[in-house]
């Protein structure tokens, strides 16, 4: 056991070096760009306090990402993020997000085959950081919404931070947390939710096609928030704070 603890902490910590390596040499070849994205992106801060904003009047960039893995501080990157803008009041924004990131490391068959995408699509892809830039510019001045949050934003949260940017701290929803609150009890990972409340199904992980299936649950959930008395954004914020991440900002 011990040897094979230290041969997979050996992989780790070469993993993580060829990934800051490659940073390195990317940033270095792109200096002007990258200082110029990492300026636009510290100034991005969310504005004003919006605890007492009813949910009915924030608009909302629900969003997914598809990773080569669960852990990035192990090296595991985005390679692609989808979104789109709704309002609780069913006004649907012609606005849709959908990007291809290009990791610096081979994307493993499994996850391709996952996810659909193609050796093509993500050799095409923007690295992270413009990528991770033109989300930022399309979700300003919203709430952003996960299914779960805990891990889309920690994710981006951690690589924003491996690329120099100080931390990333929108105002976000974690809608996995509105469902555990809204069904005790009750499994409620993506796909039962989705099958419970009657949503159309697409074909999952799909960065685009799974936020537009949360976009729908969300909307529901909302719905059954305000016949519980919970209209605002700070009152749904108390009654999710004990199961969230210390670590995250709300």
């Amino acid at each position: 056991m011990q040897v094979s603890v230290l041969h997979y902490l050996r992989y780790i910590m070469l993993d993580v070096h060829l990934f800051h390596s490659m940073k390195r040499g990317w940033i270095m070849k792109n200096r002007a760009l990258y200082e110029a994205l990492v300026e636009e992106l510290h100034d991005i801060e969310p504005e004003g306090n919006i605890d007492d904003v009813s949910l009915e009047d924030l608009t909302y960039t629900v969003f997914d990402l598809e990773t080569t893995g669960f852990f990035p501080r192990m090296g595991d990157e985005v390679i692609s993020i989808g979104a789109m803008k709704v309002n609780v009041n069913h006004i649907r924004f012609p606005e849709h997000f959908y990007e291809v990131v290009r990791p610096f490391k081979p994307v493993s068959d499994d996850v391709m085959k996952l996810t659909g995408l193609t050796s093509k699509e993500i050799k095409a892809g923007e690295p992270f950081l413009i990528g991770f830039f033109r989300f930022v510019q399309f979700m300003s001045n919203t709430v952003l919404v996960a299914y779960p949050a805990s891990f889309d934003i920690t994710f981006l949260q951690e690589l924003s931070r491996k690329w120099g940017i100080k931390k990333f701290s929108p105002y976000y929803i974690d809608a996995y947390e509105i469902a555990n609150y809204v069904f005790p009890n009750q499994k409620n990972n993506l796909d039962r939710v989705i099958k419970r409340l009657g949503v159309e199904v697409r074909e999952r992980h799909h960065a685009l096609n799974d936020a537009h299936m949360t976009a729908e649950v969300f909307m529901i959930l909302v719905e059954e928030l305000k016949k519980r008395g919970i209209t605002t954004y700070g009152q749904l914020q108390e009654i999710t704070k004990d199961r969230r991440n210390p670590v995250l900002r709300s």
